[in-house]
């Protein structure tokens, strides 16, 4: 009677520890797919920072010229260049050719 406890001691003891490390093997599997899924979106978001980083270097860079542009229209020399583009205005010392379009 006793080797048939013992038997079924050791059997469950088995039984348990093999349950266990399927457990443990299941739950570092999770960890390792789960581990793996938050590198892929690390590299996802990096990829984005990126791409955002350039469009606002962009963006900065348009409006720097934008703000030239701003200044540069209040200047006297702009309207003096869209006078003569507008209107075909001169100034009392200059000639003005034009190309000759009937060829």
């Amino acid at each position: 009677m006793k080797n048939r406890r013992r038997n079924k001691n050791e059997t469950s003891n088995r039984l348990a520890i093999i349950g266990i490390t399927i457990v443990v093997l299941c739950i570092a599997f999770a960890i390792h797919m789960r581990s793996v899924t938050l590198r892929e979106q690390a590299h996802e978001y990096q990829l984005q920072e990126e791409s955002l980083q350039a469009d606002i270097d962009e963006q900065k860079r348009l409006s720097e010229e934008l703000e030239q542009k701003k200044i540069y229209v209040k200047t006297k020399e702009f309207t003096m260049e869209k006078a003569r583009e507008i209107f075909g205005l001169k100034l009392p010392d200059e000639i003005i050719i034009k190309p000759d379009t009937e060829k």
